[in-house]
């Protein structure tokens, strides 16, 4: 093997754990914007920033799915398996929230979104 395609093949193993490193910091940034709508739940602007948080929330929840399908993420099949079936969770959730808005129901996807975040970050250092 060449020094050309050792640095191609070093490249491709890199890319997938950044991208993991990415979706934690996304998720991250979610939960902290999520949060803040939870914090002024009762101020005036509270539906305008909570439908953008939600959106934005669909947003990173469906770029993991494309991910996932696209086969990017540096994880083991299982894991990956997992994290779909959650991010289809955290859909049915965002969903749920936007039908009938709660500070409850936004607790439950804040912790969903920052839980896996923790967990994309602990995969990326492992790997």
């Amino acid at each position: 093997m060449n020094s050309e395609q050792q640095i191609q093949q070093a490249q491709r193993r890199i890319r997938p754990s950044s991208m993991m490193m990415d979706e934690a910091i996304q998720l991250e940034d979610l939960a902290a914007q999520l949060m803040t709508v939870q914090r002024y739940w009762n101020a005036p602007s509270r539906e305008i920033y909570l439908a953008e948080a939600l959106a934005e929330s669909r947003v990173v929840w469906h770029g993991i799915q494309a991910a996932l399908a696209a086969s990017t993420l540096a994880l083991p099949s299982e894991v990956q398996h997992n994290l779909l079936i959650l991010s289809v969770y955290a859909d049915s959730k965002i969903s749920a929230c936007e039908i009938n808005p709660s500070a409850e129901m936004l607790s439950s996807l804040i912790a969903l979104t920052h839980t896996l975040a923790g967990s994309l970050k602990e995969w990326q250092v492992a790997a």
